[in-house]
């Protein structure tokens, strides 16, 4: 109730910047547009949060499912959609992308790409040293594949076990430089689930880590 609360003022806030920022642009204050474009991705994250905390919710009362909505869609197409969207607003990274052969997946497409951009910001986010990732998609076995590869901090084999606990994050000595709940990868791996795949990952302290996940095809 409480996260469902806080999404109406923040859709609304979303809005109002939208038609402000537009507004500055046209008339020309360029420097007012910038400060304006910084809140609308502050806006955003709040968002996001809110989704996270509505949907970790949703998975612990069971009720995920009922929020579903079936469609079939070409995979890679929508790969690409989500790394074009996540390439303009994360530009201190180059998203490299290595395709195959596209195939047919059946599922709800919005929260395929919802497990997507996760997994995009997570190694955007934790490899504030380097300036790439490279997004890459598989096929083999009536299975398509999708994984995201960084070169930053990776994650201690002792925290293996925990990585797809609600609320869990990374601990490094710089950990207090990365903001979230830690509800991300939880969440994604219920998604992927529920749409009878898989998720893996493999990822080395100071090294980097690649999560991938794994879809049936049509």
């Amino acid at each position: 109730m409480a996260s469902h609360e806080l999404k109406t003022p923040v859709t609304s806030l979303k809005a109002l910047v939208q038609i402000l920022l537009m507004m500055f642009e046209n008339e020309g204050h360029f420097a007012a547009a910038d400060m304006l474009t910084k809140m609308h991705k502050q806006v955003d994250k709040l968002s996001r949060l809110i989704t996270d905390l509505l949907d970790a919710t949703k998975v612990n009362t069971g009720q995920m499912h009922l929020h579903y909505d079936k469609e079939s869609f070409d995979f890679n197409e929508l790969v690409k959609e989500v790394l074009d969207e996540m390439q303009r607003t994360m530009p201190t990274h180059k998203i490299e992308q290595h395709f195959s052969d596209t195939k047919i997946v059946t599922g709800d497409r919005g929260r395929i790409g919802q497990v997507i951009t996760n997994l995009i910001t997570n190694a955007i986010k934790y490899s504030p040293g380097a300036n790439r990732i490279i997004v890459s998609t598989t096929y083999e076995n009536n299975q398509i594949k999708c994984c995201v590869q960084d070169f930053g901090i990776g994650i201690p084999a002792s925290e293996h076990p925990k990585l797809f606990t609600r609320f869990f994050r990374v601990t490094n000595a710089e950990t207090n430089t990365y903001p979230g709940l830690g509800l991300g990868l939880y969440i994604s791996n219920e998604i992927i689930k529920r749409h009878s795949g898989t998720i893996d990952y493999k990822s080395e302290e100071g090294k980097g880590s690649t999560f991938c996940f794994s879809l049936p095809t049509s």
